[in-house]
């Protein structure tokens, strides 16, 4: 082992104060959903979300389909969700589970507590061959070496703080060729209901809301 001082390592992993964003953070595992042609079976599905108020300074939003795959994940202006936002996607018609959360948040400046990795010297003692002439000798001498050592400092951070946050989730059963629409209406904290309509056209191009085929479970694959 070289014996210069390397530099010190900041370690990625940071303990907020407030880690809010335990809501989301799962994404690493979650991939986006593939979601059918138009020329392969499918149902139409919108995804449609009314706030009764606003907070915070941004709004993250999500919809997970089978707990893994992504329908929809953004981050927009809070301001934004003082009319209904809409998206609308096609889908696989076979069972669905789909998850909703909302989350509005702001920012501040904290001091929160971060580890890193430093390289620390210590003295260590190793063998070696010190004989001539063909005898064979063993000496011992002093060395320094290094080891990764783990500290902590506090510092100055931004940090997401949470002012509003919402989940909820349903199970049905989409058809090929129907519409469907999911409406998330929040409320409050902790307060909000994901309800599922099949849209049923009418002649004059409304549509008529008709409860989902909904289910408890999602069949094992």
């Amino acid at each position: 082992m070289r014996n210069s001082m390397p530099s010190i390592i900041i370690c990625r992993t940071v303990k907020l104060i407030v880690l809010m964003m335990g809501l989301f953070l799962a994404t690493g595992c979650i991939r986006a959903y593939t979601p059918p042609t138009s020329a392969e079976p499918h149902a139409v599905l919108k995804l449609r979300r009314t706030y009764a108020q606003t907070k915070g300074v941004k709004l993250r939003e999500r919809f997970l389909i089978q707990s893994k795959y992504s329908l929809l994940s953004q981050t927009v202006d809070s301001r934004n969700a003082e009319n209904p936002l809409i998206d609308g996607i096609l889908i696989h018609p076979e069972p669905a589970g789909i998850e909703a959360t909302s989350v509005f948040f702001h920012f501040e400046t904290r001091m929160v507590r971060e580890s890193y990795q430093e390289q620390e010297p210590y003295m260590a003692t190793e063998t070696y061959n010190c004989g001539a002439a063909g005898t064979y000798r063993t000496c011992t001498r002093s060395v320094t070496r290094y080891r990764s050592v783990t500290k902590y400092r506090d510092v100055m951070k931004t940090v997401e703080v949470p002012d509003l946050s919402c989940s909820d989730s349903v199970i049905f059963q989409p058809a090929d060729g129907h519409i469907y629409l999911l409406e998330m209406t929040v409320q409050d904290q902790d307060s909000c209901n994901l309800i599922c309509y099949e849209q049923i056209p009418n002649p004059d191009g409304t549509f008529a809301n008709a409860p989902c085929q909904m289910l408890t479970v999602l069949p094992e694959d």
